[in-house]
């Protein structure tokens, strides 16, 4: 029943209760799907419509919607930008290198000084982690792997910050 496609159920429903025959039976072949379907198989387009002698319809005038203007109309990616005949654009030197003077680059992104100072960091961790780590074959630990020239001796430090000055009387 429903694979027919019948319209009215509630009138095919009543015909199976009163009677044990099969809905189509009552139902004529202009009430069927399949006619529907022939029906309205084709499209009217307009080239199967009747020309007249009128004007085409036109569509209503086009009313812009209120709202903040815009400032300068949108120019083709072919257009060249015209500077303004009132206005000078303003004119700036060129970006140099206080470290290199060269043109192109500033300090903040200057490459060699970069590099140097990573490796002048990198050299302080190790000088930091070799005075913090005890020796590893069992020396004293206040000796350590540093070099004399990096490591001055107690005499040539002088007072530490945390101790007041030493001062001596000659009178």
């Amino acid at each position: 029943m429903r694979r027919q496609r019948m319209p009215c159920m509630h009138a095919i429903s009543a015909i199976q209760d009163k009677n044990d025959k099969r809905p189509e039976d009552y139902c004529h072949d202009w009430l069927k799907m399949d006619s529907y379907r022939k029906t309205y198989c084709f499209n009217v387009n307009p080239d199967l419509w009747e020309k007249t002698p009128h004007q085409a319809p036109v569509p209503p005038p086009f009313k812009a919607k209120p709202r903040r203007p815009t400032k300068k109309r949108r120019r083709d990616k072919e257009e060249q930008p015209n500077g303004s005949k009132t206005k000078m654009k303003r004119k700036y030197n060129p970006i140099r290198c206080m470290y290199c003077s060269e043109i192109g680059h500033n300090k903040r992104s200057y490459a060699k000084k970069k590099a140097t100072e990573a490796e002048e960091h990198a050299k302080q961790l190790q000088l930091q982690l070799a005075k913090v780590a005890p020796a590893a074959d069992g020396a004293d630990p206040e000796v350590n792997s540093v070099p004399a020239e990096d490591n001055p001796a107690p005499a040539d430090r002088g007072p530490s910050p945390t101790q007041p000055p030493i001062v001596i009387d000659i009178s």
